[in-house]
């Protein structure tokens, strides 16, 4: 008896209704990955923008190989064949169970540095509340020609930097072997440029993407005794997938994954989506902006930064309405950067101003540094309501435009409309993007307002602070700030500013 006719049969035994069009995915296998000299790649028990103090949190870090087999998928949504995989996973669970409050977060790692972007924002969040975490590869071994990096790309002027030599050393299989090759040199997925094509181009998505996803959620609410969660009962899956990544839980909606891959009982794979800083197609195929088989009975929730939103006035990409049937949200955060130091991932740089040969233009020279994180945890905390309670998000007005501009205010010369954190409600720097800046990073920039605009608009160092204050309370009300992180947000000005 195959498995998937196992799992029908003690779903109709339970006397649970499982969708007739329903499948079940296959079970993959997690064992633990035997220990070296040095922790895993993205550990939070290393030193960097992933480090955390687990132990103090009460949570432990284990890491597994998940094996299995699954479709490959083309991005048109064609399942091909099926394929032996082997990836890894990076578990953070409460060490006592009873301080698990039944969720479990994941997300797919980073293509650059096995980054985990979800985890960065989140982290302090889900440490607090909680919530259990799987970051996961989707990984190739490195192809002749990486679609990650398209023909083209690595042209640049004379005597300019090419950006793409940053990021050839800390992709693929072959980064995480050279940083420990007896713990990832078992790991292996199916990869063919020619028969995944994604805009006329070689796929640069791991084809089994959406199958080791799906699989890895039906193993942990299998809540099986030698699983990966331990003695912990997982009750919900949450996907919160960040940068380009999230592309593919966008093509597992977009084709009806949701719909069509769920429990032995019915109940859904995934209970709720949050995706952020990622234009879907804007690495190739269609622009979707509302998955064409959206759910009904989950969240789907996408946090752009002002680099995605700025990207979708350019095209002239319009975003929906947020509506709580079905269960859409999208957030254009003002005042978010695309990246920022404090994401990067392991080995991983970006070039600065003086890298491009924009050491003199004073648009170029200050770094987004804000605490953003806080927004993205306030936004995670309210899709969980509403997954628990049914108590919906708050919608948020749009950033306006005109025609293929955004329209900024005539004082700080800042974007009017979306999520506005305390940093834009009582602004010290107008916060521009690369868009506009066109200084030639991935990073978007500020220009801090000179001393005598910051007095103009408040008088007084205190009387900015006053303001500041103020505008944090505002946030907590908006649904933008929790309480618990509110000391995290401190005014951006200085004395000295004035």
């Amino acid at each position: 008896m195959t498995f998937r006719r196992i799992l029908f049969t003690v779903a109709l035994l339970a006397g649970h209704v499982v969708p007739v069009a329903a499948q079940f995915p296959s079970l993959p296998v997690a064992l633990p990955v035997p220990a070296s000299a040095q922790p895993p790649l993205s550990s939070a028990n290393r030193s960097g923008t992933e480090f955390s103090d687990l132990v103090k949190a009460g949570y432990v870090e284990e890491e597994f190989y998940l094996s299995g087999v699954g479709p490959a998928i083309t991005a048109t949504g064609d399942a091909l064949f099926d394929a032996p995989y082997i990836t890894r996973i990076l578990v953070r669970r409460p060490a006592d169970p009873a301080k698990f409050n039944g969720t479990v977060v994941i997300e797919p790692f980073s293509w650059f540095g096995e980054r985990g972007a979800g985890w960065i924002l989140t982290r302090d969040y889900l440490l607090r509340k909680g919530y259990g975490y799987v970051g996961y590869t989707l990984n190739i071994n490195k192809p002749a020609a990486d679609p990650k990096f398209p023909p083209g790309e690595g042209e640049v002027e004379a005597g300019a930097s090419d950006p793409n030599h940053l990021y050839t050393g800390i992709v693929n299989f072959d980064f995480m072997r050279e940083y420990d090759y007896a713990r990832y040199a078992p790991l292996g997925s199916y990869y063919d440029p020619a028969r995944f094509r994604r805009g006329g181009a070689p796929d640069p998505f791991v084809p089994q993407s959406q199958a080791i996803g799906a699989q890895l959620a039906l193993l942990l609410k299998s809540n099986l005794p030698t699983g990966p969660m331990g003695k912990l009962q997982v009750e919900r899956v949450y996907v919160n997938s960040w940068a380009v990544t999230a592309q593919v839980w966008m093509d597992y909606l977009d084709q009806g994954r949701h719909q069509s891959w769920r429990m032995p009982d019915g109940r859904p794979l995934i209970d709720a989506y949050m995706t952020g800083k990622m234009a879907f197609g804007e690495v190739g195929g269609d622009v979707v902006r509302v998955p064409r088989k959206m759910p009904a009975d989950v969240p789907f929730v996408t946090i752009y930064s002002q680099s995605e939103l700025m990207h979708d006035v350019l095209e002239g990409i319009a975003l929906p309405p947020d509506t709580n049937q079905p269960m859409l949200r999208y957030y254009e955060v003002t005042g978010m950067p695309h990246l920022r130091m404090a994401d990067l991932g392991t080995q991983h740089r970006e070039f600065l101003a003086g890298d491009v040969g924009k050491g003199d233009d004073p648009q170029c020279q200050t770094l987004y540094d804000e605490p953003v994180e806080v927004v993205a945890a306030a936004l995670l905390n309210a899709m969980d309501k509403w997954v628990r309670t049914g108590q919906p998000m708050p919608k948020a007005p749009r950033v306006v435009r005109q025609g293929n501009g955004v329209v900024r205010d005539g004082a700080s010369r800042n974007m009017i409309g979306g999520v506005r954190p305390p940093w834009i409600m009582v602004p010290s720097a107008t916060y521009l993007t690369e868009q506009e800046t066109n200084c030639g990073l991935v990073y978007d920039t500020k220009l801090v307002l000179p001393a005598d605009q910051l007095r103009q608009l408040y008088s007084s160092y205190r009387a900015y602070v006053k303001k500041f204050e103020a505008a944090k309370r505002t946030a907590i009300r908006q649904g933008y700030l929790l309480e618990a992180d509110a000391d995290k947000v401190r005014p951006i000005a200085k004395p000295t500013d004035f």
